[in-house]
């Protein structure tokens, strides 16, 4: 790990393609942070490539210029290519000061698009809504247009500025969250450990899968009772146990299987029976999560009025193991086996031939 590169706890860092002080940032050889970049995304195309060998000096730049009008910026943290948590979106650029979040997103153009809003608006909200070192404080997101000079505009709450306001905006923000705010550890934003939806999040998404008519999520309602009661039951008796149990669930399109997933992974005893995540409760103690790309937007569509844009308890699977998978990795919602995971496959690929929903089997585990 490069010198001044924040050192990360035991069960996991983030996944990102460089970070460092804004001290080491400033002096470093771009060639060296282009060929961790390299690294981190093996497969990158020449294009790729290319816009990183454009982008990585002008932030150096206006690093280095927010040094100079605040010496204590030195301390401040530039993270590059940072994956959020439990996804597969990168942002280009994170800046943690001492008390504030800054996202930023390059974009090689003059004026920036709707769509190019709309996803710096989406790394926002999301790292508001679902990283546990964002909570209680400021994250503001900067859309840059690399061919733009000055302060161009403010749309939906997103600063869109040049290159050359970068610094200004960084000691602007720094400068706002100097007094009475809690400070950022950079190794808490970058541990695995991160994830933790907001306490509210989760409580209004219960809130609307329970209450509101979801009428494509809903119409199996009443035939996937004995299922759901069945999982309940299994679930406790595995807490009690100390164990670990795995339940498969058949049966033929349309006969409420994901209602089922649904049902359990919302269901507020889950609370009573997880286990602590770093020394607090995790307040995701299961997740859904589910291989078919077009179903997990259906139902995160379905879910969006609540806060968090229907993600809290539905997640797709990819992601999930692109995550935890290859190293091993506990995910935070299932740190013990207290949690529980359901996944849910498309049938033609993963589940038997039936005639119809049938009761769920149990495997036990010691």
């Amino acid at each position: 790990m490069a010198e001044n590169v924040p050192k990360i706890s035991a069960i996991g860092e983030a996944r990102r393609g460089w970070s460092s002080s804004f001290s080491r940032f400033r002096i470093v050889e771009s060639r060296e942070v282009l060929e961790s970049l390299k690294q981190f995304v093996p497969d990158a195309g020449e294009s790729q490539i290319r816009a990183w060998r454009d982008s990585i000096p002008p932030p150096q730049r206006e690093v280095g210029e927010a040094i100079d009008t605040r010496p204590d910026a030195s301390g401040f943290t530039t993270i590059l290519e940072y994956e959020l948590p439990l996804d597969s979106r990168r942002a280009d650029v994170v800046v943690l000061t001492k008390s504030a979040v800054i996202v930023i997103e390059l974009k090689g153009k003059t004026t920036p698009s709707d769509s190019d809003i709309d996803q710096a608006a989406a790394y926002g909200r999301d790292l508001r809504n679902y990283h546990a070192a964002c909570e209680g404080r400021l994250v503001e997101v900067l859309l840059v247009p690399t061919r733009a000079r000055g302060v161009v505009d403010s749309p939906r709450g997103i600063r869109v500025v040049g290159p050359d306001q970068v610094d200004a905006e960084i000691c602007r923000i720094a400068s706002a969250t100097d007094v009475d705010c809690l400070e950022i550890d950079p190794a808490a934003f970058l541990s695995e450990e991160a994830y933790r939806p907001l306490p509210t999040i989760v409580q209004a998404a219960r809130e609307l899968f329970f209450t509101n008519d979801l009428r494509r999520v809903h119409r199996a309602h009443a035939s996937t009772e004995p299922a759901v009661e069945y999982i309940q039951k299994v679930v406790r008796n595995t807490v009690e146990d100390k164990g670990r149990s795995l339940v498969l669930l058949a049966g033929t399109p349309g006969s409420g299987k994901t209602l089922v997933g649904l049902r359990a992974v919302h269901a507020q005893y889950l609370d009573d029976l997880s286990a602590d995540v770093a020394g607090q409760k995790t307040t995701l103690p299961a997740v859904f999560l589910s291989g078919n790309g077009p179903l997990v937007e259906v139902l995160q569509y379905e879910l969006r009025d609540a806060e968090g844009d229907g993600k809290a308890f539905v997640r797709g699977m990819f992601d999930f193991v692109g995550n935890y998978g290859a190293s091993q990795r506990e995910s935070p919602s299932n740190m013990s086996s207290y949690s529980m995971k359901l996944r849910e496959r498309s049938t033609q690929r993963w589940s038997p031939r039936s005639t119809g929903a049938r009761t769920p089997k149990r495997q036990r585990r010691g």
